[in-house]
């Protein structure tokens, strides 16, 4: 199946790199150029599997397209067209097998999943490795923790369960973590966004926690609290990392020590980002479903650096006040080169970028979708 997108005003905008000191959200673009890119063809990939698909998502590994089954908690193998190769970790005890996992990374060839603080690592050969506990408390005084938190003392923190990236470099695993501390938490503090740290770092011989690090952008001082846009999305390069804000839009790149090198970025078109704020635990839960499905914020980020491209995604809102499903707040991609707006487009909801194979790039349409029981990718060209 092919579906034609035909965007008559894809234009080129321009935003120049800011300085770390200069940091602040980026307000709408300046029209700058005419016309780059006036068509994009996205392609469905037709899958030819014939066994139980569920609920999951999809990774681009060299040129192999892995479907993270986390309903049948098992890892199932296409070629790039779709046809179906193996199933290389299946559910279960057994040496090449998971009993359950909800996040997923991999590095030089080994396989990395996380079910709440368990590690599980598997070798080239899909064989369990090491199965290994997340220590958060090695350092900490537990009497501490629950009467004084301190916001550099690593027991106050846990895994980030919706929304965690995991990412290995060189023995260490990075996760995106938060805190639920009833003295330092994203619902009653706003030091909380001011020096709360994004990611937890992990010595995978030991699985203890031994640094916290990155912090997030300004922005979040403008408004009271956002726990509900409280989710941040990255990619991770040999020396660099790109992280993106749900409220920010700005793209940051960090060094290796998650300092800010420099930002760009455009804000979306047509975005509403008049979001329900918190003030009570109560706030919390009534107004998310009403953040995420009517207000506009930023997703998903891949980059391609042979390509000097960086895709992210993001939703508009919809103003109806009746909407209350996640698949109708509208979805539109932007796409920079080097550093530099040349397009924004509408995309399918649940889309994003995974990689390159060939000449195509790759998007995944099944993480996060709610009512979704099969496997969704699409790829497509850039014609500039």
């Amino acid at each position: 199946m092919r579906l034609n997108y035909i965007f008559i005003l894809f234009i080129f905008f321009g935003c120049s790199p800011q300085k770390p000191d200069e940091l602040s959200s980026a307000t709408n673009p300046q029209l700058l150029k005419n016309i780059v890119i006036t068509n994009l063809e996205l392609e469905q990939v037709q899958f030819n599997y014939e066994g139980f698909v569920g609920k999951g998502s999809v990774e681009l590994e060299e040129d192999k397209l892995l479907f993270l089954d986390r309903l049948s908690m098992q890892v199932i193998e296409f070629n790039k067209d779709g046809e179906f190769l193996r199933i290389p970790i299946s559910n279960g005890e057994g040496p090449s097998e998971i009993p359950v996992f909800q996040t997923y990374t991999s590095y030089k060839g080994r396989k990395y999943f996380m079910n709440g603080w368990t590690l599980f690592e598997f070798n080239e050969s899909n064989s369990l490795l090491n199965r290994t506990l997340l220590d958060f408390s090695h350092s900490s005084d537990i009497k501490e923790v629950e009467s004084n938190p301190k916001v550099d003392d690593i027991g106050i923190y846990e895994v980030k369960y919706w929304g965690n990236q995991l990412e290995v470099r060189d023995g260490f695993l990075y996760t995106k973590i938060e805190s639920s501390n009833p003295g330092f938490n994203f619902v009653m503090h706003k030091e909380y966004y001011e020096k709360a740290p994004l990611y937890g770092k992990v010595d995978l011989n030991t699985g203890k926690v031994v640094e916290l690090l990155g912090k997030r952008p300004a922005i979040y001082q403008n408004y009271s609290y956002l726990p509900h846009f409280d989710y941040y999305f990255h990619d991770f390069l040999a020396e660099e990392i790109y992280i993106s804000f749900e409220p920010d839009s700005l793209i940051y790149i960090l060094n290796e020590d998650f300092e800010v090198q420099e930002a760009f970025g455009n804000k979306g078109v047509g975005m509403d980002q008049s979001y329900r704020e918190v003030s009570t635990v109560e706030d919390w839960e009534d107004y998310w479903r009403i953040n995420q499905t009517q207000k506009g914020f930023y997703k998903y980020i891949k980059v391609i650096p042979e390509d000097e491209l960086v895709f992210r995604t993001y939703t508009a809102g919809n103003p109806d006040p009746n909407s209350f499903e996640l698949g109708t707040n509208p979805q539109r991609m932007q796409v920079y080169h080097q550093k530099r707006l040349v397009g924004d487009v509408e995309v399918p909801n649940f889309f994003s970028v995974i990689g390159k194979i060939g000449d195509y790039y790759y998007a995944d349409g099944s993480l996060d979708n709610p009512d979704n029981e099969e496997i969704v990718v699409y790829k497509f060209k850039l014609n500039y």
